[in-house]
C-alpha cells in the first residue's frame, strides 16, 4: 500500500478552499531548494497516515508567493495549522515534535 500523497496548492483560490474546512488543516510552505523540507518530508508523510482526519497540503513559496505572503511565511519549511478555517498556530523549521503538538492541540 503506497502512502497517500500530499496535494499541492497552486493558487491562492486553492489555498482559500483548502482551509475552509471544518476540522484541522495543515499547510506546509516549502521550496525545491529547501534541504530542511526534504529532511522532514518522511515525518510529515507519517503524520498523514497517523492523523487521517487532518488535511495536509503543501505549497511552493516561489510558485505561490501570494499564499506565503498571506501567511507571513519567510522561512522554510513553515507549517500553518488551521482549525475550522481559522489559523491557530505556525511552526517554522523542521520541528517534528512541535508540529505534532500543534496538530494534537487542535484535534
Amino acid at each position: 500500500m503506497s502512502e497517500p500523497s500530499i496535494p499541492t496548492l497552486s493558487s491562492k483560490a486553492a489555498y482559500l478552499k483548502a482551509v475552509m474546512y471544518s476540522g484541522v488543516t495543515v499547510l506546509e510552505g516549502t521550496a525545491t531548494w529547501c534541504a530542511q523540507c526534504k529532511a522532514i518530508a518522511p515525518e510529515v508523510q507519517k503524520m498523514v497516515s497517523e492523523y487521517p482526519d487532518v488535511h495536509f497540503y503543501t505549497y511552493d513559496v516561489d510558485e505561490t508567493p501570494d499564499i506565503a505572503q498571506e501567511l507571513g511565511v519567510s522561512a522554510m519549511p513553515t507549517f500553518s495549522v488551521f482549525k475550522d478555517g481559522d489559523i491557530q498556530e505556525g511552526v517554522t523549521g523542521a520541528k517534528v515534535k512541535e508540529l505534532r503538538k500543534a496538530i494534537e492541540a487542535n484535534l
